[in-house]
């Protein structure tokens, strides 16, 4: 484990805790102060997605003249996903600059604001159904298939490395599920329970994209 870990973790649990417990005595503070928008959880969750995406936009010009057109294509992709996961938490500044919704936005939004993730679509939010069900069945499968096969089949870790695909360290798959299983199993009854997992799990996401188990491959040479 590096020692960015050995400090990062304790951190992020007690960061866990700390607000699981705020919603179990005061749930009103935890939704109304700590998980309101633009409230602490989810500017704690735009840090971490900015250095997730300038971690990744650092790699692709760093390693870009090193490695194939699909190891660079792929950190390009997720440098967009992390710089469009911090611009929908905060809808793309619309609340800071004060900027007006248009009508479109204003009749199909759940919140009547410019993000994407908060449409409606025949009474069903793309959260919901995009966010929440596809990029959550893609997540269990990257942290057990691909954490799996990677260790076990030579040619999967070997288009793994072509790709440029980060594997997760097995204590990091750890730290994906306690912080699944203290939000989901304790405070899930919480209104905008999601706002705490979302925050912790982008911190360890970029802990898992920084150093994954094969950081060996993103070394600069």
């Amino acid at each position: 484990m590096h020692k960015i870990e050995k400090i990062a973790y304790p951190i992020i649990a007690l960061y866990v805790l700390l607000g699981a417990a705020v919603a179990l005595l005061d749930p009103v503070t935890f939704t109304k102060v700590l998980a309101r928008e633009d409230g602490v959880f989810e500017w704690l969750t735009v840090l971490a997605l900015s250095m997730s995406f300038v971690m990744c936009v650092h790699r692709v010009v760093v390693l870009r003249t090193a490695k194939n057109g699909m190891f660079i294509a792929i950190w390009c992709f997720l440098a967009v996903v992390c710089f469009f996961g911090a611009g929908e938490e905060i809808s793309w500044g619309q609340r800071i600059f004060n900027i007006e919704s248009s009508e479109w936005f204003k009749q199909n939004n759940a919140q009547s604001e410019t993000n994407l993730h908060n449409l409606v679509v025949e009474g069903k939010k793309i959260n919901k159904i995009i966010f929440s069900m596809v990029l959550g069945l893609g997540l269990i499968t990257y942290l057990f298939v691909f954490t799996t096969l990677y260790r076990r089949s030579e040619k999967f870790k070997q288009l793994c490395d072509y790709l440029g695909v980060p594997i997760a360290h097995w204590h990091q798959v750890i730290a994906w599920v306690a912080v699944a299983v203290v939000v989901e199993g304790l405070i899930k009854h919480v209104s905008r329970s999601s706002e705490l997992f979302e925050s912790a799990v982008a911190f360890v996401f970029f802990i898992n994209i920084y150093l994954p188990f094969n950081r060996q491959l993103f070394a600069r040479k």
